[in-house]
């Protein structure tokens, strides 16, 4: 025969054997786990084991995170190395024709043309350019005024045109 329990007992038995149907029918939300619910909370009754069965599971899915987490950082680092590569590959045709003196080259899937770029400001130092030159509504400095007096010859302190330079457009056909 079993022992006799205690209506105290038989109170918090009740509550776990609730707790842990609880535990079970919330666990049914998660549909894309369904191995959760079916191997380890369905045939618990004992509250402890059902909350030892979704810690199991959460351990699981931790392994999974931290492998995708280690996968997508080497994949990140693959695609700065691919981005890093295509720009010096860029920068290598661009020479290349510039030094051809090739200024459009047709091929059968891309047309590349090597063109001038317009000169743009290059400010050194903000606070010495004059308020003419900064747009009253916000303190943003209105670029496009400094550069047409600048091509226009006058002389600013704390900006100055530069150089421009190169710039290859790749067209896809």
């Amino acid at each position: 025969m079993g022992k006799k329990r205690t209506p105290d007992a038989e109170r918090d038995l009740v509550k776990e054997l609730a707790a842990a149907r609880i535990l079970r029918e919330s666990l049914k939300d998660f549909g894309d786990d369904e191995d959760l619910i079916r191997d380890t909370v369905e045939g618990e009754t004992d509250l402890h084991e059902a909350i030892a069965a979704v810690i199991h599971s959460m351990d699981e899915d931790q392994i999974i995170v931290d492998g995708i987490a280690v996968r997508i950082d080497a994949l990140k680092a693959r695609l700065d190395a691919a981005k890093d590569r295509i720009g010096r590959k860029r920068a290598l045709i661009e020479q290349a024709m510039t030094i051809g003196e090739i200024k459009t080259l047709r091929l059968p899937e891309v047309t590349l043309t090597v063109s001038s770029t317009p000169r743009t400001v290059d400010v050194t130092d903000e606070t010495l350019i004059p308020s003419r030159f900064w747009k009253p509504k916000d303190p943003t400095l209105d670029r496009a005024a400094l550069t047409e007096a600048l091509k226009g010859g006058e002389e600013i302190e704390g900006a100055r045109l530069d150089n421009g330079g190169i710039k290859l457009t790749i067209r896809r056909q």
